[in-house]
């Protein structure tokens, strides 16, 4: 077995614990994440965790009996990061940030399960991003779109759109492309040196 980073939780050979800022934003952020998503080998849930101080990582499918969520979910200027009818493009949201803004990490079917099963969370006001490029999981997990985004690219994208500086979040994304290329270059190692099994040869 591999040893782990203890922080990122990634292989020690492919830690990203020296590309990961460490930002503080004005919105604080707090993460509903489906659990199956945790399973997963590229978590960039737990990244943005890592990079945005005071942010919040909770997991589950439904929300509306969970005492943290339903507090932050209460209270005044939360915003949902979720695309669709409604939102706002977070540019839109400068001059009058939310002061928490939930993010749902998951599949897209998983993550508008999540929404529809939380009626509080569904009646929040909700934020969007404008993509400016294809997502960075091209090549490595298949997307609805090519534009789709990951959790903390959007996360990157809203809170640098929200607050007027995205370089400033841009070392984010960067850390998460360096993580998709690990990965993709480890698939390639592996195609190239398969495992032998043993046993009897094909006639």
């Amino acid at each position: 077995m591999r040893e782990l980073c203890r922080r990122c939780l990634r292989p020690t050979a492919l830690c990203l614990c020296a590309s990961l800022p460490a930002v503080r934003a004005r919105t604080r952020v707090v993460i509903l994440q489906h659990p199956r998503e945790a399973r997963l080998a590229i978590c960039t849930a737990w990244l943005t965790r890592l990079a945005l101080e005071g942010c919040e990582l909770h997991r589950g499918v439904r929300f509306e009996d969970h005492p943290r969520v339903r507090e932050v979910v209460a209270g005044p200027g939360t915003a949902l990061l979720f695309p669709g009818e409604g939102s706002v493009p977070a540019a839109a949201r400068a001059a009058d940030p939310p002061r928490v803004l939930v993010a749902v990490d998951g599949t897209w079917h998983q993550a508008r399960k999540m929404v529809e099963a939380s009626p509080s969370l569904a009646a929040l006001p909700r934020i969007s991003v404008v993509p400016d490029g294809p997502g960075g999981y091209a090549g490595l997990r298949r997307e609805p779109e090519p534009e789709y985004l990951s959790t903390l690219e959007a996360v990157a994208l809203a809170l640098g759109a929200l607050e007027q500086d995205p370089a400033r979040f841009e070392p984010m994304r960067e850390a998460f492309r360096k993580m998709v290329a690990q990965q993709l270059e480890c698939a390639r190692g592996a195609r190239r040196n398969p495992r032998h099994r043993g046993g009897a040869a094909g006639a």
